[in-house]
């Protein structure tokens, strides 16, 4: 077969490129999806990007019931939504100083937002979904408000941390969001970034790209956007993976782009993405066992719990009796 001409698109939000290489044609849930990929740095996205208009639409009214199956969170997600909140606020909490202010950008169901409001900062979020939004209200009385990153407000001093938890493959323009954060965060302000990472990732490809993640990140290509709009990696942090705390820079500080990364990311969903591939790895095999194992365990910690907000209770109290003193120990 032979390769397809290059496609000519927007500038790149990473390295400026218009080049644009076919990576995957068909997604998980819409077969006529086109994927490509950045000849210049490896970002990789849909083809034609959509609407901001349309997104905006579909995700405060109806990306939830189309993933989740419901308006409000089912238990089992509020449990997983807990359990991530916790282990995020042990991880990001000890950066901060006492009662700082924090924004959690895509808040969902408030789980975050919540935790760290519990452990003594001033947290607020911002969630698109009209019916996560008012859960997070009403469950948790978290200061949740309806609407995109655009609407979040500016306080002053600004955020000692905006957090984005699988957030940034959603939105229509990155770039612009990152710019956003820039002039919310104050100086010397945090940025926690956590996306899908899909270097090496062991999935088959028809079911790998989807209409919901418009971006697809690489520990390269994060880090690249991210330092465009004025943010470096804390000292310290993992750069092999795609969950990755920053700090702002008061001016961009662009990072050379790597061309043979679109070329390795082709390799591989040609060479190890396939069927057949993905069948001799063990990989659908691993994780049929894995989520039998886990749905047994959230079945057990679910009946010991009345409705969810006992659930959130008692969790948020198991884990942080203390406050700050223990959201801190690790």
């Amino acid at each position: 077969m032979q390769p397809e001409e290059p496609i000519v698109a927007g500038a790149c939000p990473v390295c400026d490129g218009h080049r644009r290489a076919v990576l995957a044609r068909g997604g998980r849930d819409d077969p006529a999806l086109t994927t490509v990929v950045c000849c210049g740095c490896g970002m990789v996205s849909h083809h034609p990007l959509p609407d901001p208009a349309a997104v905006a639409a579909y995700y405060a009214r109806e990306y939830r019931l189309a993933h989740k199956g419901a308006a409000d969170p089912k238990p089992k997600h509020v449990l997983r939504a807990l359990r991530g909140a916790v282990a995020r606020a042990r991880r990001l909490a000890p950066l901060l100083p006492p009662g700082a202010r924090v924004l959690d950008i895509g808040a969902s169901s408030g789980e975050f937002t919540h935790v760290m409001a519990r452990g003594g900062f001033q947290a607020t979020g911002m969630e698109p979904n009209q019916g996560y939004a008012a859960f997070a209200r009403r469950t948790y009385a978290a200061p949740i408000h309806e609407g995109g990153y655009e609407a979040a407000p500016e306080v002053p001093g600004g955020y000692h941390l905006i957090t984005l938890n699988h957030v940034l493959e959603h939105l229509p323009d990155p770039a612009a969001a990152l710019s956003r954060f820039h002039a919310l965060l104050a100086p010397e302000g945090l940025l926690f970034l956590e996306v899908p990472n899909l270097l090496g990732v062991q999935k088959r490809a028809a079911t790998l790209f989807h209409t919901a993640h418009i971006w697809n990140f690489t520990p390269q290509t994060l880090a690249g956007l991210a330092a465009r709009h004025g943010f470096t990696p804390l000292a310290g942090e993992n750069l092999a993976e795609t969950s990755v705390v920053f700090r702002r820079l008061p001016a961009p500080c662009p990072l050379p782009p790597d061309p043979a990364l679109a070329a390795r990311l082709r390799r591989q969903v040609a060479e190890h993405q396939g069927t057949l591939a993905y069948i001799l790895s063990g990989t659908a095999f691993r994780r049929r066992w894995h989520r039998l194992g886990r749905a047994l365990e959230e079945w057990r910690t679910l009946r010991q719990h009345r409705c969810t907000t006992t659930l959130a209770q008692a969790l948020t109290a198991a884990a942080l009796p203390g406050g700050s003193d223990r959201i801190n120990k690790k």
